[in-house]
């Protein structure tokens, strides 16, 4: 069991499970969201458990033609990911507690990665490190 919550605690939540992806995110709305990047889980929503705080969990639903909602708390502002939807969860990683004993496996949206900063970790893994836009 991986265990996760925002910064104050009032939000927690369980993944049991491997997660089918982990990954960079460069996109804007995660940059905007999370940083300079966002890494991000996704999994079978059933290997998903929010355990604690649903009433403090807000979403930002986006107009068209994004369609990914972003999840954070109401009391300390932690970004959460997109939680459940569609049949799988979508979970900033930063909110976990527990290592998942996986790494990221690549980086999506570089197009959109800004001008001061730069991936360098080809180095270490190689241009099939870099997931296409």
């Amino acid at each position: 069991m991986i265990r996760g919550s925002c910064l104050c605690g009032a939000v927690r939540f369980e993944i049991s499970g491997r997660p089918s992806t982990f990954s960079y995110c460069h996109c804007s709305r995660c940059r905007k969201s999370e940083g300079v990047f966002a890494a991000v889980l996704v999994g079978k929503a059933a290997y998903f458990r929010l355990a604690q705080g649903e009433e403090h969990v807000r979403r930002y639903v986006p107009e068209a033609p994004w369609t990914h909602a972003c999840a954070f708390c109401d009391r300390c502002g932690s970004a959460l990911g997109e939680l459940v939807t569609g049949g799988v969860y979508v979970v900033a990683a930063s909110a976990l507690n527990d290592d998942l004993g996986v790494r990221p496996t690549g980086h999506l949206n570089l197009s959109s990665e800004p001008a001061w900063y730069e991936v360098d970790d080809f180095k270490k893994f190689g241009s099939n490190y870099v997931t296409p836009n």
